[in-house]
């Protein structure tokens, strides 16, 4: 315990939202499910004994497909597999069924018309198809004959089979006829398409390829134009490196070597007259570039051919090689003869011989640019018959590959209906039939189980109506008050067994019983009373429960003992004038006590007495007044309390119920805490509550709950409390107050019978 100064306080969120407790609730109200789980399970046997039984039994058909056409399969066997469940359970069939198989004979069918028995073969008939994926269909006939169930079931079954062979042979004959028709009409059509492209053919203009020869005779020029640009290109460049390079002044000699780079047409000789220095430049780049020119000239030969245009133009650039030193040759021999004309210039006659081959490449580009020219305009006069020519023959192939495909397939139905494409048996008979409803195993269960959970539903609206406490959390979560005991039941032998030589009554455990589970359940109560937060403050105790019958007074004596053992000075102070009982309990005299303190009639020293137990004191009632509640508003009582503060450690003041008189409420302003002593019983919670609302309205501090009558279901040991194993009574516990009420109780008496101890109840009060 924290603490005892707790005020009451509303439910938290958290606690309000706190969900039903599913197992103790199927504990409580165990007894409803039990009962009408039983009572469904009753009624179920009795509705089984009442029901018609039904037979079942069920025939197996395979269908095969063995080697057909893509267009049988989607004709016959796909259709027939999904269209099974409807063309089994049609009127064509069952007719044929009813008929070719003596179906009228049967017991289950007699005195029905021919269309009342097919009526109702229907109904009983129930078909499966693609069983696990495969091609099996079942055939399933329920009845409440089981030998003729199994009749009828095979003869749907056989029939099925029949109707699958001619559903084949005739899709099969639709599908021939038509394959043939295509055909003859596709060989037909594909005839005259023939010889309508021979005709176009022979009036065309176009190779017997379908090519345009004009086409191709232009691509070759165009090739042709494309070399020469490329050659013509490469001539201007050079000469234009070449006249730039005499513009500058450049040297002989680098021009030489230029003229050795930038040309593939170096001969192979050196001319006489030129200089040393040049002839040897010279001589050596007609041995560097002429042996790569030949050896191109052969690859591209082997490659591409002696008719290439590149091969054409390296032969073109030999031959103006040659001639240009037999020229100058020619030249050299003359100057010889003749000393007084200058030697000829290489440079200069080299470079008239670019702008000489210049103007060459120049006509011929112009003319082969008008053949070119001219095979375009002829090419583009047969363009239209080269589409023609590409429409039918692609018209052609389309036709091809239909005829043939049609032929095959056709080809392929011819040897199918030969070895038979198609097969249907049935697969497993039908065979006696087994009992597939009532089954009594199901019906039991069913019934038990609807019972049960009515029941469940019944106990859980009585759970909603029970307003008690079921459990000590539930006073925490309701009230936010902490309990700070649990003071278990006394057995009626227990009672028996005590003596009361001392002068306490038998119900006073702490004495008469200290090593049991009451006793040390009481001590905890004085643990948290002394050891608490607020103990030291909390001195003056009023005990009092809501109604009669809690245990209130029982608790108020053990609790005095315990803090008197303790070493307490303790003082139990009678305040329920309207039915005093706490001499009773301790066994002093009643001949003056509080009332006449109170009065004035006798001093507080006197009306006080002493126990066998050291430390505890009683005041008891004395006189019975006739106004017991305006006696305890005087402020005559709050000064005794007063002087009762002075003299003792604590001050118990048992105080009648709190919702029985309003006594209660008077001393509740006046103390510092008051402990209610509780029953988890029928009621409580509303109980609770109003008790606890009169408490707050005249500005009371509840110090905590005792719960009284807690059963005990296990072993226990000493010192050792396990709450989460004590049983909450629910017994009825009348509390009667003559003056109070109509309450009445059981009390336990005496074995003298006087009724001394006709006020204490058995178990805590």
């Amino acid at each position: 315990m924290s603490g005892l100064n707790v005020a009451p306080a509303a439910m938290t969120d958290d606690q309000a939202s706190a969900g039903l407790d599913v197992w103790g609730f199927l504990k409580r109200r165990k007894s409803f499910i039990i009962v009408l789980g039983a009572l469904g399970a009753g009624v179920a046997y009795m509705l089984f004994q009442r029901q018609d039984p039904v037979y079942s039994s069920e025939a197996l058909v395979q269908v095969i497909q063995k080697n057909v056409g893509e267009g049988m399969s989607f004709s016959a066997l796909d259709r027939g597999l999904k269209d099974a469940a409807f063309e089994i359970r049609s009127p064509d069939l069952i007719k044929a069924a009813y008929e070719n198989h003596g179906l009228a004979k049967l017991g289950m069918l007699q005195g029905l018309s021919a269309v009342e028995a097919q009526d109702f073969i229907a109904g009983m008939t129930s078909v499966t198809t693609g069983l696990d994926k495969t091609n099996i269909v079942k055939v399933a006939v329920s009845g409440s004959s089981a030998s003729d169930v199994p009749q009828i079931a095979n003869a749907m079954a056989e029939e099925y089979v029949k109707r699958q062979m001619i559903n084949y042979q005739d899709a099969r004959g639709e599908l021939v006829d038509t394959l043939q028709r295509k055909v003859e009409r596709l060989h037909d059509e594909l005839k005259a398409k023939e010889q309508e492209y021979n005709d176009f053919r022979q009036r065309s203009g176009l190779l017997s390829d379908g090519s345009n020869p004009h086409r191709e005779r232009q691509q070759t020029f165009l090739g042709k134009l494309a070399a020469l640009s490329l050659e013509e290109t490469a001539l201007k460049a050079e000469l234009s490196t070449l006249e730039e390079a005499l513009r500058n002044g450049g040297s002989r000699e680098a021009i030489l070597l230029a003229i050795g780079q930038l040309t593939d047409k170096v001969p192979n000789a050196v001319p006489t007259n030129v200089k040393p220095d040049e002839a040897t430049i010279w001589a050596r780049s007609m041995e560097e570039r002429m042996i790569p020119l030949v050896l191109e000239q052969k690859d591209l030969e082997t490659k591409l051919g002696k008719d290439h245009p590149k091969v054409r133009a390296i032969e073109r650039r030999i031959a103006f090689t040659r001639d240009f030193l037999e020229r100058f040759g020619r030249e050299k021999r003359q100057a010889e003869v003749t000393t007084t004309e200058a030697p000829p210039d290489f440079i200069a006659a080299y470079l008239q011989s670019l702008r000489q081959q210049l103007q060459a490449l120049a006509k011929e580009h112009a003319e082969v640019e008008a053949q070119a020219a001219e095979d375009e305009k002829l090419a583009r006069t047969l363009s239209d018959d080269e589409n023609e020519d590409r429409t039918r023959r692609s018209e052609i192939d389309r036709l091809t590959r239909q005829f043939e495909d049609n032929s095959t397939q056709l080809a392929k139905m011819e040897i199918s209906a030969e070895v038979g494409a198609i097969k249907a048996q049935v697969l497993t008979p039908a065979r006696m039939g087994w009992l597939v409803y009532p089954i009594f195993s199901k019906f039991l269960a069913i019934g038990g189980f609807l019972g049960a959970m009515l029941g469940t539903g019944l106990g859980y609206l009585v759970e909603l109506a029970d307003k008690s406490f079921r459990k000590p959390e539930d006073i925490i979560r309701e009230f936010g008050l902490p309990i700070i005991g649990h003071i278990p039941m006394i057995s009626q032998k227990q009672m028996k067994a005590v003596s009361a030589a001392n002068g306490f009554d038998r119900t006073a455990v702490c004495t008469h019983l200290p090593r049991s589970r009451s006793a040390e359940a009481y001590r905890a109560v004085r643990t948290a009373v002394c050891f608490s937060a607020v103990g030291s403050t909390h001195r003056v105790i009023q005990v009092t429960s809501p109604a009669a019958g809690d245990g209130k007074s029982t608790l108020a004596l053990n609790l005095s003992i315990a803090l008197a053992m303790s070493g307490k000075r303790t003082i139990l102070v009678e305040s329920d004038f309207r039915r005093p009982k706490v001499h009773k309990l301790t066994g002093v005299e009643n001949k003056r006590g509080i009332v006449d303190v109170l009065r004035g009639d006798t001093e507080l020293a006197d009306a006080v007495q002493s126990t066998p137990v050291e430390s505890l004191f009683v005041l008891p009632c004395g006189s019975r007044p006739k106004d017991p509640s305006e006696l305890l508003s005087r402020p005559e009582y709050e000064r005794l309390l007063e002087v009762l503060r002075d003299k003792y450690d604590y001050v118990i003041i048992d105080t009648p119920p709190v919702l029985v008189v309003t006594d209660p409420a008077s001393v509740a302003s006046r103390v510092d805490g008051v402990v209610l002593a509780m029953r988890l019983s029928r009621h409580t919670r509303d109980l609770a509550r109003r008790t606890l609302e009169q408490l707050r309205d005249v500005g009371a501090t509840v110090s905590g709950i005792v719960i009284n009558g807690v059963e005990e279901s296990e072993g226990y040991g000493y010192g050792s409390y396990r709450y989460s194993e004590y049983r909450y009574s629910y017994k009825s516990y009348n509390y009667g107050y003559a003056d109070y009420g109509s309450a009445k109780t059981s009390y336990y008496s005496d074995d003298q019978g006087d009724g001394s101890d006709a006020d204490i109840l058995l178990k805590s009060e």
